[in-house]
């Protein structure tokens, strides 16, 4: 009988959500963006991401940035130097919050960074949402960007070489 059940219920495959193998997270980047794919397989999320990269920045080289098991609660934010910027990817994380401030004290810790503007927050169930109005500063911040920030103002603009 309990042989009977346990295929019964082999066959049934899950119930929810909750009972699929947990999945990860990977990222790859070129030049014009970020791509992601979710998968319980690093290498078919790093796959999925590099293929969706090439579709949609053809000729640009695509490299997997990032992978997170499980994939937790994911963030992007672009980075600003004085001379140039890039986007920086954190996933795995706990809570909102902590991906907020897993991000803030990134920008804060970045030596050269101006301002980092966080664009894009991706919720554990793989829910992508895009961020504006979202910037920290850095410690190459200028002096009026904390009163920007404070006035609801956006950030100026790094100035460029």
């Amino acid at each position: 009988m309990r042989l009977a059940l346990a295929a019964l219920l082999a066959l049934a495959g899950p119930a929810s959500a909750q009972d699929r193998p947990p999945q990860g997270i990977g990222f790859a980047q070129a030049e014009e963006g970020t791509w992601l794919c979710r998968h319980e397989l690093p290498e078919e999320a790093l796959a999925c991401a590099r293929e969706l990269c090439a579709e949609q920045a053809p000729g640009q080289e695509c490299w997997p940035t990032a992978w997170c098991f499980p994939a937790g609660w994911s963030g992007m934010m672009v980075v600003w130097l004085p001379d140039f910027h890039f986007t920086e990817t954190i996933c795995g994380a706990p809570s909102e919050a902590a991906l907020t401030e897993a991000l803030r004290t990134y920008c804060k810790e970045e030596e050269n960074a101006t301002n980092c503007d966080l664009f894009t927050i991706v919720d554990p169930e793989g829910n992508e949402r895009v961020v504006e109005d979202q910037s920290f500063p850095g410690p190459a911040a200028p002096p009026d960007f904390e009163a920007e920030e404070q006035a609801g103002e956006p950030p100026t603009e790094p100035a460029g070489p």
